[in-house]
């Protein structure tokens, strides 16, 4: 137990304010009944922290612009790419690229380069990197962040677990899984996707995700890969030729 102030400490505290004052002596007795039951109290566990996925997606829901997205804590920022060309109603799509650790994964060896020389080096399997896709269009319900690409090397199949590990504030739900197609209707068994939503807490809008794998093969570790977005898949579900588990996204 650490060491508790003693009386004579509010009396001295009295005199440097001038002569017994009770207002003094009464807030020195209060700290000093603080000081004893923090001393007695067992200690309570903090409040777990948000992780960067859930930062960043907190302030994609909320639809924060490039300038104010690069200010957040814990990722690492690779700067913002234009295209070349733009439409004629000058609602171009440019990119803000990053990196970010997610929670929950060892470290692992990843392939570098190819043939014979191709060697290994340690990673964290949860080192993902990401784009973040904004639009500068004059309707403003499509100006601003609208998708998210990340990717994380190695296939896992445990998408929920995933996210879950990351939204310390959030809940998780599971849309429709084990679809057999991409968003545009083509093949895509080998991919085994699945939608979720993301529900975090006092956001303006809830965030949707399509998760999937793809095994590398001979050419690499293969990846995770997670597709952010702030509008309900709709059709995308259908198209998708997924298995619902939610009647409303």
């Amino acid at each position: 137990m650490a060491a508790m102030p003693r009386a004579k400490n509010c009396a001295a505290a009295s005199r440097r304010v001038g002569g017994g004052d009770s207002m003094a002596v009464s807030t020195c007795r209060v700290l000093v009944a603080v000081h004893i039951a923090s001393a007695l109290l067992p200690a309570l566990p903090a409040r777990a922290e948000a992780g960067p996925l859930e930062i960043l997606l907190r302030a994609f829901a909320e639809r924060w612009d490039e300038m104010a997205m690069q200010e957040l804590p814990g990722i690492g920022w690779n700067g913002i790419s234009y295209p070349a060309d733009s439409e004629q109603d000058n609602a171009y799509t440019y990119v803000l690229r990053g990196e970010l650790r997610l929670r929950g994964f060892a470290t692992v060896e990843v392939p570098v380069g190819v043939g014979a020389a191709q060697t290994t080096r340690k990673v964290d399997e949860g080192d993902a990197s990401f784009e973040i896709r904004f639009s500068n269009s004059n309707d403003p319900a499509l100006r601003g962040p609208h998708l998210i690409l990340m990717s994380k090397p190695y296939p896992s199949a445990d998408y929920a677990v995933i996210l879950r590990r990351q939204m310390m504030h959030g809940q998780i739900v599971l849309l429709a899984d084990d679809c057999t197609r991409d968003a545009l209707g083509r093949p895509a068994e080998q991919e085994h996707a699945a939608y979720y939503r993301i529900d975090l807490p006092d956001a303006p809008t809830a965030v949707f995700v399509r998760a999937g794998r793809m095994d590398g093969g001979t050419s690499g570790p293969g990846e995770t890969t997670f597709a952010f977005s702030l509008f309900t898949p709709g059709t995308d579900l259908t198209n998708s030729g997924c298995i619902l588990r939610q009647g409303t996204p």
